[in-house]
């Protein structure tokens, strides 16, 4: 009885034993399977790859001002060739002509000055000269100094008051007769021209 008793035990022991073993089989491979689970979903989270971002659409490339091309610049010999500028051919000499002949058309309206004629105007009849009698009594002597305009007919056409001595004395008589003076006209190449010339007109006792 004690024998059986103690081989029921050791079988009992033996089937615990068993039982026990077989339990932490189970629940390690339990935990090997949730082991691969966890690492099959870091995988897999891992080889899902990111969603490509969508790229900024490229910027429309400005477009290129067709430039109007400019018309070429005319040539200066072409375009005045057979305008008339208005302006007289001083060339003297040869298909152009003399000078007398060039001044012929020039000289027309032309005003010369003294430094530029060949010869210049002289007085050829003088108007008498009237002594202011303020002038007279006071014994007051001077002078007045004109620019005048004489033309090629010789009469004075114009005159202007340059220096008076004293200053406003003898202005008026001094106009009132250098006004009525009478010239040989001034010449250039032969012909009478216009000219400001410079007259003095003095005052003096005799």
């Amino acid at each position: 009885m004690t024998r059986f008793k103690a081989l029921l035990w050791m079988v009992i022991g033996t089937l615990a034993m068993i039982a026990m073993i077989i339990s932490m089989n189970i629940s390690d491979m339990g935990k090997e399977e949730k082991s691969t689970k966890k690492s099959t979903d870091i995988e897999l989270a891992q080889k899902t790859k990111p969603k490509p971002q969508a790229k900024p659409a490229p910027k429309p490339k400005p477009k290129k001002t067709q430039r109007t091309p400019q018309a070429p610049l005319p040539n200066l010999n072409t375009a005045l060739s057979g305008v008339d500028m208005g302006i007289p051919d001083f060339a003297l000499g040869g298909i152009m002509g003399s000078g007398s002949e060039l001044l012929g058309d020039v000289s027309k309206d032309l005003t010369m000055t003294e430094s530029s004629v060949d010869s210049l105007p002289r007085a050829q009849e003088r108007a008498p000269l009237e002594y202011p009698k303020e002038a007279k009594r006071k014994g007051i002597q001077g002078y007045v100094l004109f620019n005048l305009l004489i033309g090629k007919d010789g009469h004075v056409q114009r005159s202007k008051i340059l220096e008076s001595v004293p200053e406003g004395v003898f202005d008026d008589a001094a106009s009132a007769s250098v006004s009525q003076w009478r010239f040989e006209p001034a010449t250039y190449q032969g012909e009478a021209v216009k000219v400001w010339a410079k007259q003095k007109i003095t005052f003096k006792f005799q």
